[in-house]
């Protein structure tokens, strides 16, 4: 008898319980640290399907921490001009195309009211954006970050100031809305989902 893959026993490994709610072994769960913030500014997110179950995804803390939030699969094989019809008036699309504008430069008077971002790597959000030309149509808007994204050395961006889906919503929300509370604690979340995965993975 050939030996099997799971050892003397023969069974295989129980599987890891899971939270069905973050998507997340249970031991890396971060719902306890995301609290609502109350956004006015309302956001849809076109996520590509490889994004959804990455295990330092960002758009789930977006998902439990922002209450006007849309999350929709937008493969670029996929007809999505439904998604584009059914966006409100003032939407914009937060994207580093040459024609952006940038948004903290914007009059209070031009912002957008609602917020449309493309989750994915850099590579396969740059997939989505050249498959649907109804993202072309939208006005264009995009950040001046500063800073470095909290990922670290975990999830490397092609460049030091490249940000992560939720971060960049964040900044965006933060120039939007300048008064709303909360925001502060969606990256603290996001911090928490970082040290959480680092602890999870450095066992292994």
């Amino acid at each position: 008898m050939l030996p099997t893959a799971y050892g003397a026993g023969g069974s295989p490994p129980a599987p890891r319980p899971h939270c069905y709610t973050c998507f997340k072994p249970r031991v890396a769960c971060i719902c306890d640290a995301v609290a609502l913030v109350d956004n006015r500014t309302g956001v849809t997110v076109l996520q590509h399907p490889r994004e959804r179950f990455h295990p330092l995804g960002t758009v789930r803390i977006a998902r439990l921490g922002l209450r006007r939030v849309r999350i929709v699969s937008c493969p670029p094989w996929e007809d999505c001009a439904a998604v584009g019809a059914s966006l409100p008036a003032g939407s914009a699309l937060l994207y580093p195309s040459a024609t952006a504008r940038d948004l903290a430069a914007l009059p209070r008077g031009q912002h957008p009211r609602h917020l449309v971002a493309i989750d994915g790597t850099w590579f396969l959000a740059r997939k989505v954006y050249a498959a649907h030309a109804w993202l072309h149509a939208l006005p264009h808007v995009a950040l001046a970050p500063v800073g470095q994204s909290r990922y670290g050395s975990l999830r490397r961006e092609p460049r030091p100031n490249y940000l992560a889906t939720l971060e960049a919503l964040v900044d965006a929300l933060r120039i939007l809305e300048p008064d709303t509370l909360g925001f502060d604690g969606l990256l603290a979340a996001f911090d928490t989902m970082i040290d959480r995965q680092a602890a999870f993975i450095a066992p292994r």
